[in-house]
């Protein structure tokens, strides 16, 4: 009797090792699938501050050091995920892909960490844990495409670079500084650096390999549905949009905008006007224009309830817009 009891204790003290074997090897995969999808390439053309995904907002708090943070869309139950500034926010599958430099550190924080000089693209858990530095280097704009991390370096030049989220299979892929946020089903849409401004395509999913889409000086790339949007810089920099399937463009608002951002139903942006600089709204069509606030705005993110964005001068201040239709400016705050 006591054989068969040291025997079963032996089997059930196995099963449990096993256990914890498996579920620690299949906590620490990361998980990555062809279709992933980071931040949307509005945002992350104003830096990729905020970044909405199963039902959670992170973003970088200016009250905290541009900290990385997590709350609920109704601005609820904020908390610190990150002791240093973030920005270029996206994420898949429950883990979180951002740029972090200790250029801002968070005050509520000590011991060494906060004494270390950090920078590079780093990857934590939506909870904050198992932080992991991707690539130390430093980095302009990135963006989840797919199992990769395209970004650029900003050394030497420049480079559009990529590694795959597990920080595996690193490699060059242009030698110049290709913008890679506006990524849409496979392709990252960028503006050509050094030998054009044309918009092109860059087929992440067959060897990034490259394709002309459109000719002229055109910036700030953004996919939505079957247009594409972009600046005009041949047309004083208005913003224009061109139905991928069709060819057919059309200029959305004529005005010089700096910045622009949109959702399913409006192009928020940034009207250049010196004194009469101002915050607009428009269709995506770009009727209905309204003046949202008058002012230099720059940073504008937005989620499913609220747009965000920064006043000229003053980065330590968020502004925010419920997306309720009743058009209500006030600076963000926290109780």
């Amino acid at each position: 009797m006591n054989r068969r009891r040291t025997i079963l204790a032996f089997i059930i003290v196995t099963l449990l090792i096993v256990a914890v074997v498996i579920f620690t090897i299949l906590d620490k995969r990361v998980p990555r699938a062809p279709s992933d999808h980071g931040n949307s390439a509005g945002n992350l053309h104003n830096g990729g501050l905020f970044f909405e995904m199963d039902g959670k907002v992170y973003f970088a708090n200016p009250y905290d050091s541009d900290c990385l943070y997590s709350m609920d869309p109704d601005e609820t139950h904020p908390k610190r995920l990150t002791s240093m500034r973030v920005k270029y926010i996206s994420g898949a599958n429950g883990f979180l892909y951002f740029y972090m430099d200790s250029t801002k550190k968070s005050g509520s924080v000590g011991g060494l960490g906060t004494v270390a000089n950090q920078y590079g693209i780093y990857r934590c858990k939506v909870n904050g844990s198992d932080q992991t530095c991707l690539l130390r280097d430093f980095c302009g704009e990135m963006q989840l495409c797919g199992e990769y991390i395209y970004y650029i370096t900003k050394l030497d030049g420049g480079a559009l670079n990529k590694i795959r989220v597990d920080k595996k299979n690193r490699s060059v892929v242009a030698p110049e500084a290709i913008s890679p946020v506006c990524y849409d089903n496979g392709y990252i849409f960028y503006t050509g650096v050094s030998e054009d401004h044309r918009i092109h395509a860059m087929n992440t999913q067959a060897g990034d390999t490259i394709s002309d889409v459109l000719p002229g000086h055109l910036f700030f790339p953004v996919v939505k549905g079957n247009y594409i949007y972009y600046m005009n810089g041949d047309s004083n920099y208005s913003l224009w949009r061109t139905n991928l399937m069709t060819g057919e463009t059309e200029i959305v608002t004529s005005e010089r905008i700096d910045y622009y951002t949109l959702d399913d139903q409006h192009v928020y942006y940034a009207y250049a006007n010196g004194q009469n600089s101002a915050l607009k709204m428009c269709d995506l069509d770009g009727y209905g224009k309204t003046v949202l606030f008058e002012g230099v705005t720059n940073s504008l993110n937005v989620t499913s309830h609220y747009l965000y964005f920064k006043v000229y001068g003053n980065d330590d201040v968020v502004y925010h817009m419920p997306l309720d239709g009743t058009n209500r400016i006030s600076v963000l705050t926290f109780d």
